[in-house]
């Protein structure tokens, strides 16, 4: 009997209408290509955490290495509900024995390669969403993409193959 893996996909990708506009980014040929190999289990941080669908824009602002998420028209900082909700979220992704995650590129909490705004020196400023930092900093070992890494069929097998392994290892570090 085969053990399938379990990967954490942004819920937008997944097809759920949770992104800022009410819509989703359905990633129909991604789903296509991992259907019978994974278990896929739909997150959204921005949801997940209350911020409410649909909700204002936001953006990363401010030191590269360690951002503000604020909304863009009112100027709100979610900065510190966001953090919160991760560090619960993270506690029970801990025992889920996930083998990787497939995050939505360029999203605030999401994406692997984020504009990040303000003042600062330096032509461009790019920061990993806070989620996805997040995920790094504790998970390091954790196989992360973005759906738009995943459109490369190399790319795709290798990601799944190192998301087998680190859920083969979890499993045998939980017994």
């Amino acid at each position: 009997m085969t053990t399938h893996i379990t990967i954490g996909i942004s819920a937008c990708l997944f097809g759920q209408n949770t992104r800022y506009d009410g819509g989703h980014r359905l990633e129909q040929g991604l789903l296509d290509l991992v259907a019978g190999n994974v278990v896929l289990m739909p997150l959204c941080p921005e949801a997940e955490c209350g911020l409410g669908i649909p909700r204002e824009p936001m953006q990363l602002e401010g030191n590269p290495e360690n951002p503000k998420l604020l909304t863009m028209a009112t100027r709100q900082d979610l900065t510190d509900r966001m953090r919160i909700w991760i560090g619960q979220r993270l506690n029970r992704l801990a025992g889920e024995a996930v083998g990787g995650l497939i995050l939505k590129a360029r999203s605030p909490s999401c994406g692997m390669r984020v504009p990040v705004h303000g003042p600062w020196t330096g032509e461009n400023a790019y920061s990993l969403g806070l989620f996805a930092r997040a995920c790094r900093q504790r998970f390091p070992t954790l196989p992360i993409a973005d759906e738009e890494e995943l459109r490369d069929p190399a790319t795709l097998a290798a990601f799944l193959k190192r998301a087998a392994d680190h859920a083969q290892n979890t499993r045998e570090d939980q017994r």
